[in-house]
């Protein structure tokens, strides 16, 4: 079972999916990371708060699919 994403990795993932880091541009989830960070980083608190209603709404998604998921690394 695959852990929930928080609201960092939604955001990342966002950043992707609208083309703000273009994949002919950079290919390596490594660099991708870092430059997703450094705009998160810079993000103003009311758009981090999006980000982390979003990641709520997730988690809640996720206990309901499996109810009794535990994260066991």
């Amino acid at each position: 079972v695959p852990r929930p994403a928080n609201a960092f990795m939604l955001f990342r993932s966002d950043m992707i999916k609208t083309g703000q880091i273009p994949k002919d541009v950079e290919q390596r989830q490594q660099n991708i990371s870092r430059v997703a960070g450094q705009c998160w980083n810079l993000l103003p608190p009311e758009q981090k708060a999006y980000w982390h209603q979003k990641a709520a709404e997730k988690y809640e998604e996720h206990m309901k699919m499996y109810p009794n998921y535990k994260f066991s690394p």
